[in-house]
This record gives C-alpha cells, structure tokens and sequence, in this order.
C-alpha cells in the first residue's frame, strides 16, 4: 500500500473546497460486528466531515488526509493542534523530568510544568472501505509521528499529548506505542471524562 499524507489546507487549495468534502463524507467510524453495525466513535465522525475544513481555515487545528495512492481511497485522518498545557510534577521519574526541563517550566507553587505542546487532537481511520484495504491504528500513528517529527524540526518543541476515553483497548494501544498518562480532565462541552496521556519525540 502506498499511503499519502495531505494536509487538509493543501488538499483544498489543490482540488477544491467541495471535493474534500465530497471525500470526507466517505469516512465511516461504524463497523460491522456480528453481523450488527457498531459506532466506535461518533465524535470523531463528526468532527471531521462537520469541522475539521473551518477549524482547519481558522487555523486553529489541522487535520490530515491519509490516502491510498493507488485508488484514491481515504484510510483515515489525524488532527494536530499546538495547546499549552499543565503537567503535574508529582510521579514523574528523574529521566522524565530531566527531559521536561528542557521544553517546560515548572511552577513550583503548583509543582506542575507549563509547556506549549503539540496536541494529538483526533485519530481516526475509515471503516466504510473493505477491511482488506483498512489501515491499522500503528501505522496511523506512525504518520502522526512522522508529521510530528517534521514540524519538531521546523519550529522546535518536543512533547506531544492527546485525550484518551477510559477504554482498555484505548489505553492499551497509547501505552504500548509508548504514551503515559499524566492526568485527566472533564469536557466542559460534553461532560465526558478523558485520560491525558503524553510522549516525548
């Protein structure tokens, strides 16, 4: 599979407003399950046929178009967004906040380190195509990780973050591909309760 990456502002500009729309109506996050239709997360769904082209324009996230080269498929998108962010000190090993020192400060009132980081704000890959042709969630990730990498290069920085609901198979798959939690929080726009977990790259 030869998979391209399209930051969702240059798709634009290169194909037009209606055709990435007309593409993003194409992502799925419902999957067949014994023989039942099964949501695996309507949020993200949501997010990237209703808002990620305006918050993209507003420049407050940007997502990213995975495709397939060979037959124009989408296999799924990441958002990236750059938030600051507090960091509790407390549990952090002497390597970790050896590394931290170096992106962040600590505020020693709160014994909690404020950093400017890049937040992994939504992952997702397509359940509507055929599963033989479906990317897996590693190598998604491994292409947030490559986009991570260049942007690292070119503005600094060297912390990455992301939300993540109390799921096991969630939280297995963020902890086996080397995230740790450090927190958590409540929505303030859904109530909903969310892990934080964070890497350095």
């Amino acid at each position: 599979m030869n998979v391209s990456v399209w930051n969702i502002l240059d798709l634009m500009e290169c194909c037009g407003e209606e055709k990435v729309r007309e593409l993003l109506s194409g992502y799925s996050c419902t999957r067949e399950l014994a023989g039942e239709a099964e949501s695996l997360n309507s949020d993200i769904e949501h997010f990237i046929k209703s808002n990620a082209i305006q918050l993209a324009k507003q420049k407050s996230s940007i997502s990213y178009i995975v495709s397939d080269e060979s037959n124009g498929l989408l296999l799924g998108f990441f958002t990236i967004a750059h938030k600051p962010i507090e960091i509790p000190a407390t549990g952090l090993s002497r390597t970790t906040i050896k590394t931290m020192n170096r992106y962040a400060h600590l505020d020693t009132e709160r014994n909690a380190y404020y950093v400017s980081a890049f937040l992994i704000a939504q992952l997702g890959k397509n359940y509507a195509i055929a599963k033989s042709a479906r990317i897996s969630g590693k190598e998604l990730l491994n292409l947030v990780n490559r986009e991570l990498f260049d942007l690292q290069h070119r503005v600094g920085g060297g912390i990455a973050y992301l939300d993540c609901e109390p799921n096991a198979n969630l939280i297995n798959f963020y902890e086996n591909n080397g995230f740790r939690l450090f927190g958590e929080r409540v929505s303030e726009h859904d109530k909903k309760h969310y892990l934080q977990y964070m890497r350095f790259f």
